[in-house]
């Protein structure tokens, strides 16, 4: 027995490091499982070591705590379930590809300099987790860093990234610059995704703070460009944001916003067009105005076939 007791002693400090952690640490049921199972301990130095690969400044960082926390820890003790998302995750990780692109077509002012691990799931667009960083054109200094979870970009026939481009129902621009609170200085929108209704372009929106000399992230028009059909339309003459929404075929909502005293948006306008007749028919259009603080509306029934070709 001495002998074997001696073996297992000397075998210790091996099994505590077999996985990219500390086994002898191990805290958690899903660390308890991969090192008790020497397949799962190898599966997990070999994503670890794949991520390390990737993890260039940092872009994998929350990526991976992301997986960390949610796939990985849902298999608790699973050691099946614990296989497949290790696999997955290897596998998505050797096929991921860092790409450098440096935008400078989409304001005189600033150029974008994007590093993004494309995930490889589509021929027509990178998307994944990336680093811009945002250069003054003229001093060539950066300004500021913005580190996001997921950047979409497409990309158009000639290869290069599209910018500057909100086409209803196409395929949208990864950066697109516009004075969006018509405060005189550009603002922009980076797309994160298609997540929005019917599978449509959403944005991270960021207005210059002038207090600041920053972009910062505006909450209110990031959301709203996922509850409507894309990014919004800008009226820079009006000094108002357009969006659109539908509910399949027959209803469509047009609103105009505008921001107030206090710098908040608020609606002031909505176009109802619900051609929802059962006998296909009709069209009727609600006309909504925002007027000293209360909402004045008006509805009309048209003929379909007359409205749509006005």
């Amino acid at each position: 027995m001495k002998p074997l007791c001696g073996l297992l002693l000397l075998l210790l400090p091996m099994l505590a490091t077999a996985a990219s952690f500390d086994c002898s640490k191990a805290a958690s049921a899903t660390e308890q499982a991969i090192c008790r199972q020497p397949a799962l301990s190898a599966l997990d130095e070999q994503v670890a070591a794949a991520y390390r690969q990737h993890n260039q400044q940092g872009l994998l960082q929350d990526n991976q705590r992301q997986w960390l926390a949610g796939p990985r820890a849902e298999c608790k003790a699973d050691a099946s379930c614990l296989q497949n998302v290790y696999q997955q995750r290897l596998a998505q990780l050797q096929r991921a590809q860092l790409i450098h692109q440096h935008i400078d077509n989409a304001t005189p002012a600033y150029r974008f300099d994007i590093a993004l691990l494309d995930w490889g799931e589509q021929d027509w667009a990178a998307a994944g987790p990336a680093i811009i960083n945002i250069i003054d054109q003229r001093s060539q200094r950066r300004i500021q860093q913005l580190r996001l979870d997921n950047v979409y970009m497409a990309h158009g026939d000639d290869g290069k990234p599209l910018v500057n481009t909100a086409r209803l129902y196409d395929v949208q621009g990864v950066i697109n610059v516009a004075d969006f609170d018509f405060d005189g200085h550009a603002d922009f929108a980076v797309q994160n995704g298609n997540d929005g209704p019917y599978g449509g372009p959403t944005y991270s929106v960021y207005l210059y703070d002038t207090t600041s000399k920053q972009f910062v992230l505006n909450d209110e028009l990031s959301t709203l460009t996922g509850e409507t059909l894309g990014l919004f339309q800008v009226d820079a003459k009006r000094k108002r944001l357009r969006t659109l929404a539908k509910s399949g075929c027959c209803y469509h909502e047009t609103t105009d916003y505008q921001f107030d005293a206090h710098h908040r948006l608020q609606a002031v306008e909505r176009l109802i067009e619900d051609a929802q007749d059962p006998a296909g028919k009709q069209v009727r259009v609600t006309r909504e105005t925002l007027v000293n603080g209360h909402w004045k509306r008006s509805t009309r029934r048209y003929a379909l076939d007359a409205y749509y070709h006005q």
